[in-house]
């Protein structure tokens, strides 16, 4: 379940399908133009309300943004990752974190508490190579 023990209501329930329908990454801008064809009446609030959910939940990851918009991909992982989104067809994949404790010693010497970091990686997948030629 998406939503985790969260309430689910009928566009709650329409969302997510949407949601499990998406080939990748998306916005919640993007997701909602998809939830419109089939539900006209939804309104964005409720998009981002049930994005928070599915975010709260650990079903749904920042994975980077895309045109100033947060960019929000389905992640069952629970492990410290990163993701990887093609720029081309949006597919994402997880990938392990390439810092190590190492990488942070510098700042840690310096006295600075460092309590998360983010990583946003892109490039094309195999598939999307191949049809551009890259």
């Amino acid at each position: 379940m998406l939503y985790g023990g969260a309430r689910m209501s009928t566009q709650r329930r329409l969302i997510a399908e949407v949601v499990t329908a998406l080939p990748g990454a998306f916005t919640a801008e993007e997701l909602h133009r998809a939830v419109a064809e089939r539900a006209p009446g939804v309104g964005l609030a409720t998009i981002y309300r049930a994005l928070c959910a599915m975010q709260a939940a650990g079903t749904l990851s920042h994975v980077g943004e895309r045109g100033g918009s947060a960019l929000l991909a389905l992640c069952g992982r629970h492990d410290h990752h990163h993701h990887l989104v093609c720029t081309s067809c949006a597919s994402v994949v997880g990938v392990e974190c390439p810092l190590s404790d190492a990488a942070f010693a510098p700042a840690v010497k310096q006295g600075h508490l460092i309590t998360s970091h983010q990583i946003a990686l892109y490039g094309l997948c195999a598939s999307c190579r191949t049809s551009e030629g890259a």
